[in-house]
C-alpha cells in the first residue's frame, strides 16, 4: 500500500467512529437495546477481522471499505460497553470511580499484554510470514489486527448475551444533545 495509507486508513477509522458515536447519542437505550447494539458491533469486528486476515494481497483497496467499518465496530462497541458499565453501576456513587477505573485499568492491561505477546513475535524484519500459500500471507501484523479483535469480539459477545441488566428508569432530558 502506499505510504499516505498508513494516516489514511486510521483517519477514515476515527471519522467513521466519530460520526457513529454522534448518531448514537439520541438513542434511548434498554437492556435488550444495548445487548443487540453491542452484539452488531462485535459482529462487525468478526467480519473486520476475518476479512484482515483472508484479504490477499491484490485486494488491499477493500482495506479502506474494512477500515470504515471498523469505525463504525469501535463506536458501537465503545458506546454500548460503556452504557452497560453505568447500568450496571446504577444510581448508587459510592463505588463507581472503583468501577470506571478498574475497569478502564483492566482494559489496559490486556491490551499491554496482547501487545506485548505481538511485539515478542516481531524481530527486526516488520512481515514475518508465520503460514504462507500462494493465495493468502499471515503475518504477526494480520494476526494482530484481524485474529485477536475477532476473538475478543466474539467473547464480549458471548459475555453480553449472559449479563442480566435492568432497564435504568432514565429522567429525560428537556433539550436534546444535538440541535
Amino acid at each position: 500500500m502506499a505510504q499516505s495509507s498508513k494516516a489514511l486508513i486510521p483517519a477514515i477509522i476515527y471519522i467513521c467512529s466519530f460520526v457513529t458515536s454522534i448518531l448514537l447519542q439520541e438513542i434511548t437505550w434498554t437492556s435488550h437495546r444495548l445487548k443487540t447494539v453491542y452484539s452488531a458491533g462485535g459482529a462487525l469486528w468478526i467480519f473486520c477481522g476475518v476479512g484482515f486476515l483472508l484479504l490477499p494481497q491484490s485486494f488491499k483497496v477493500f482495506m479502506y471499505f474494512l477500515s470504515f467499518l471498523v469505525g463504525i465496530a469501535n463506536a458501537l462497541i465503545t458506546v454500548t460497553g460503556i452504557s452497560m458499565q453505568s447500568v450496571l453501576v446504577g444510581e448508587d456513587l459510592n463505588g463507581c470511580a472503583f468501577v470506571y477505573g478498574s475497569l478502564s485499568f483492566m482494559d489496559k492491561i490486556s491490551c499491554g499484554i496482547v501487545l506485548y505477546i505481538l511485539e515478542s513475535f516481531q524481530n527486526s524484519s516488520s512481515n514475518i510470514q508465520v503460514l504462507s500459500t500462494p493465495y493468502t500471507h499471515f503475518s504477526v501484523s494480520r494476526l494482530g489486527l484481524g485474529f485477536v479483535p475477532a476473538i475478543c469480539a466474539f467473547a464480549g459477545v458471548v459475555v453480553t448475551y449472559t449479563l442480566q441488566l435492568q432497564t435504568p428508569a432514565l429522567k429525560p432530558s428537556m433539550e436534546p444533545l444535538l440541535s
